[in-house]
């Protein structure tokens, strides 16, 4: 009896200790519940968390233009390309320069800078250390002479000094060539990019360089004597570099970017913004535009620098538009009664008070304002930075006609507020299949075109040449200074 007593006590006092464990497992689990190890922020939201993204770019003309008066302004496609993703990721662009691409892989390395806005596949000790963007935008690299030397059709021809960059896209190019061409020899600065190696060619210090077809074309509108002897490659594309990781939430969206980029056609209007002027180049016409800029415009400067910047306009892009209209001749007049350095009509003038169109600081004057009016009256749809060349093709054919083109590229399903739409649609207006449906009629749209074009065109040699002029050779000068010119035979 006793026995059964006991195990009937022990049995109570199990099964209450169960029940017990049972309730404070039920109440108390949390506390005892280990917590996850905190998770590590991704390279994008720690980009994100500190509101800026860094960008490692090299100094040149071609992807980046550095307004000469004012050398803290920067622009140019690779630069308003990277301002967008900036921009869609809430984030402050911060530009970090380098004279050499060992110098932006360093500051890699250092931790300075987010991403690599340059080619690296031609540094084959640091390839691995990086991650390449999706590619977008084709570069053709180009094997480049001066005019009246004998012309190289192929690498058998070459007979002289090539020399590239140092750890380019131009030196893996010639690695891999060797293949082919197994006498194929050239030099590689590590101080001098593509654009101080033309120069180089220009100065007949070298024979020959090899360049992508951008920066051959922004050079030949300073140094029409470059000339193009052949192509090395046509299947490059541009590809931009991220520092190596497990982690590549920042590539993913930059890629991510650039399709939608494609999608939308932003980047084709960046190019088109700024490369427009390659479409053609004329020799004989580029060599007059730099002789006028050193004989000529430095009588007038004065007057496009003081009245474009009375109207918030760049007074290089008034001064381009008044060589196309009179090639800076103040007595210039057409046989359809415009006059002047800008070629107002009479009636323009008189509207705008200005007395005497053969004045040539009246002219400018007259026809800087009248820009600003007509830019002012573009409708508030068409991009900012489009809207000086619908406001041209205006100045150059009345307002009405550009009305009319914009209403006929919505009938043709076109955007309106695009300038390449509405610059293939004024052609058009002189067609009796189209004029004879619009408002103001007939219209020779396409000389128009040709007009935007021109000034597009002497606009980027103005540019590039002020630029050439003020800084290139200072830059290069400084380079020789601080260390002797170091070629590394291949």
């Amino acid at each position: 009896m006793i026995r059964r007593v006991v195990l009937w006590c022990i049995s109570l006092i199990t099964i209450t200790l169960t029940i017990l464990a049972i309730v404070f497992a039920l109440f108390f689990k949390e506390e005892f519940i280990p917590e996850d190890p905190p998770q590590q922020n991704t390279i994008l939201q720690k980009v994100t968390e500190n509101k800026e993204l860094r960008v490692g770019m090299l100094r040149n003309l071609t992807t980046l233009y550095i307004d000469y008066r004012n050398p803290n302004v920067v622009g140019g496609f690779d630069y308003a390309l990277l301002q967008k993703f900036s921009d869609k990721l809430g984030l402050k662009l911060k530009i970090i320069f380098a004279n050499t691409l060992p110098e932006l892989v360093e500051k890699s390395h250092e931790g300075k800078i987010d991403l690599i806005a340059a080619q690296i596949k031609g540094y084959t000790a640091e390839c691995d250390n990086f991650i390449a963007s999706e590619p977008f935008h084709p570069i053709i690299q180009q094997l480049v002479y001066l005019k009246g030397t004998v012309k190289p059709y192929s690498f058998d021809h070459i007979k002289g000094n090539l020399t590239i960059p140092k750890y380019s896209s131009q030196s893996y190019l010639l690695n891999n060539l060797t293949k082919e061409y197994d006498n194929l020899v050239w030099n590689e600065s590590d101080i001098l990019n593509q654009e101080e190696l033309l120069k180089l060619v220009v100065d007949k210090k070298i024979d020959y360089t090899i360049a992508n077809h951008y920066t051959v074309a922004i050079m030949q509108r300073i140094y029409p004597l470059l000339t193009v002897a052949f192509t090395v490659d046509d299947n490059w594309s541009q590809n931009w570099y991220f520092p190596k990781s497990q982690d590549h939430s920042l590539r993913d969206k930059f890629n991510e970017f650039i399709k939608e980029a494609y999608l939308n056609g932003t980047i084709q209007k960046l190019e088109y913004h700024y490369f427009s002027y390659m479409k053609k180049f004329d020799y004989v016409d580029t060599q007059k535009f730099i002789q006028a800029i050193n004989k000529t415009l430095p009588k007038y400067q004065e007057y496009f620098e003081i009245y474009a910047a009375e109207n918030e306009l760049d007074w290089k892009l008034i001064a381009a538009m008044s060589y196309q209209e009179s090639h800076w001749n103040p007595r210039a007049a057409s046989s359809t009664g415009v006059r002047g350095m800008m070629m107002l009509t009479k009636p323009t003038a008189d509207s705008l008070g200005i007395k005497n169109r053969l004045d040539a600081e009246q002219s400018i004057k007259g026809g800087s304002i009248y820009v600003k009016k007509i830019i002012d009256r573009m409708p508030t749809t068409i991009p900012t930075e489009e809207r000086v060349w619908f406001a041209l093709a205006a100045y150059n054919m009345g307002i009405g006609h550009l009305w009319d083109a914009r209403s006929l590229a919505v009938k043709l399903n076109k955007n309106p507020d695009s300038w390449q739409d509405v610059r293939q649609v004024l052609p058009l207006l002189s067609e009796e299949e189209y004029y004879t449906n619009l408002k103001y009629g007939f219209a020779r749209g396409y000389q128009a075109v040709h007009f935007v074009d021109s000034i597009q065109q002497y606009y980027m040699s103005l540019v590039g040449y002020l630029l050439e002029s003020e800084l290139r050779q200072k830059h290069i000068d400084e380079k020789f200074a601080s260390v002797m010119m170091n070629f590394t035979q291949e």
